[in-house]
């Protein structure tokens, strides 16, 4: 039997905290409110007077694209064109020159000139390797004529893809990833969700259409990373999900697009504009979909963030759940603009809140995208951590990543200092969101969320205590361990 006693320490359970914890092959088997006796048996672990937390789970991640992109071209810094040019040229003159190039994270609304760069000037910097530039949501992209030239059949009406002709282009390069490439993504994304402090991540797999691509080769591959994935197969194609033993079903299929690309889907149009964003399916579609898979014990997770795609996806989610009563928790996606009507209709539904903090911190400030974009009375209704959660709907926080940074930090620090003071949540609150929700949403609640006994002793380890008002500059993730094991060391 391997027994660990991790020692000298803060061990947060359920808001309070204690002195030691007793590991037995993987397992929590006590928590110490004083420092106990060691016993001749017992490795003996000092984790010199940091603070530790059940492992976080981010509940929302893209870790295949992010972790494809990580070797790739980071444009988040970018603020002007003549920048982003020059970091492209730098970069291409960096690979061999018929390499594929996947620049990410780019937002126009941060550049002096207020747009995307135009073909011309990317096939300029870029004549040889094939580039894809993606907006920072996801929702938008652009290609220079070298990498338009490899999709068969594609003729698009603009240089600037939305909608179907971002998803055929992303995804065209997508599939064409070998296998080797594929496994070294997920590996790469498990490094990066461990220094954030997260020891498990849901990731989607799928094409957001009918392909489920390499889910096959990531679940029987599973026991190879270092952290715990739980994995959706990202598509609509019900019966192939079953064939391959899935629990649950899409991901970010989505119900409609972005703010930042004026396709979320709105009761009230952008202000400025007649736009109303983009239902993506009818009312009619999401009802037989989310019917057949609820029949099917599938719980389903859908990508709504504007408030006429979230009421479209919550109604689907009560008719399967008025026909047929069962403990699910299907989730909606980002769950971004929802007003207080709509929330008393999510907490009827049983739908889980899976939710981004960080999308509040980067665009929620007054004056900032979000109010510019959809006005003042708006602002107040996105991103309603406070009023949902004491409306009874359960919180899950992700970060969407690579659309943000995964960093468990700063994402509860951002729910605890959202910039409606009325939205803020308490420290505990953001923690559960990240353990014990996290847990709960995936139906794993009696194996891990927390440092309970007979539980999976998978722990992050800070340097400081989280509360009400820490500061993130403040606090690291020092280590992170699954089943007892250290997976990651900073230093």
């Amino acid at each position: 039997m391997n027994r660990i006693l991790f020692t000298d320490a803060h061990f947060y359970h359920l808001g309070s905290y204690y002195q030691a914890l007793l590991c037995e092959d993987g397992i929590v088997r006590e928590l110490y409110e004083t420092q106990p006796d060691p016993g001749s048996d017992c490795k003996i672990v000092s984790l010199d007077g940091c603070w530790v937390y059940p492992g976080f789970t981010d509940t929302h991640t893209h870790s295949f694209e992010g972790g494809l992109y990580s070797n790739g071209l980071d444009l988040s810094g970018v603020s002007s064109i003549a920048d982003l040019l020059d970091m492209v040229q730098q970069h291409c003159r960096s690979r061999s020159g018929e390499e594929l190039i996947f620049a990410w994270r780019f937002d126009e609304l941060k550049t002096k000139e207020g747009r995307f760069p135009t073909r011309a000037e990317l096939d300029r910097v870029s004549p040889h390797n094939p580039l894809v530039l993606r907006r920072i949501d996801g929702h938008s992209c652009m290609l220079n004529r070298r990498a338009l030239r490899e999709i068969p059949l594609m003729n698009p009406a603009s240089e600037i893809l939305r909608g179907a002709d971002n998803d055929q282009a992303v995804h065209h390069f997508h599939v064409n990833v070998p296998e080797e490439q594929i496994l070294q993504a997920y590996h790469s994304a498990a490094e990066i969700a461990l220094k954030g402090g997260f020891s498990s991540i849901h990731t989607m797999i799928g094409d957001a259409q009918y392909s489920n691509t390499h889910y096959k080769l990531i679940r029987d591959s599973l026991s190879r990373f270092k952290v715990r994935y739980s994995i959706y197969p990202q598509s609509f194609n019900l019966d192939e999900a079953i064939s391959l033993g899935a629990s649950r079903i899409g991901g970010c299929i989505l119900a409609d697009g972005s703010f930042g690309s004026h396709t979320a889907a709105l009761t009230e149009p952008y202000i400025g504009t007649d736009a109303l964003g983009t239902l993506y399916q009818s009312a009619g579609f999401w009802e037989s979909f989310v019917s057949k898979a609820h029949e099917r014990d599938l719980q389903v997770g859908v990508h709504c963030i504007g408030d006429r795609a979230i009421a479209q996806i919550n109604q689907a989610y009560q008719k399967a759940l008025y026909k047929c009563p069962k403990d699910l928790r299907h989730q909606l996606i980002h769950c971004e603009l929802v007003s207080d009507e709509l929330m008393e209709s999510i907490a009827l539904s049983g739908a889980a809140a899976v939710m981004q903090p960080a999308f509040d911190q980067y665009w929620g400030a007054k004056g900032g995208f979000y109010e510019t974009a959809l006005g003042e009375s708006r602002w107040h209704q996105l991103n309603r951590f406070k009023s949902l959660s004491d409306s009874g709907v359960r919180l899950c926080f992700g970060s969407d990543w690579y659309i943000t940074e995964l960093d468990v930090v700063r994402g509860i620090h951002a729910a605890i200092n959202h910039h409606n003071p009325d939205e803020r949540i308490s420290i505990d609150k953001a923690i559960d969101a990240y353990t014990q929700n996290a847990a709960w949403l995936s139906h794993e609640e009696d194996a891990k969320g927390s440092l309970a006994l007979g539980k999976v002793a998978d722990m992050t380890v800070l340097s400081g205590k989280l509360t009400e008002g820490f500061q993130m500059t403040d606090i690291e993730v020092l280590k992170v361990y699954k089943s007892g094991e250290l997976q990651y060391a900073k230093y």
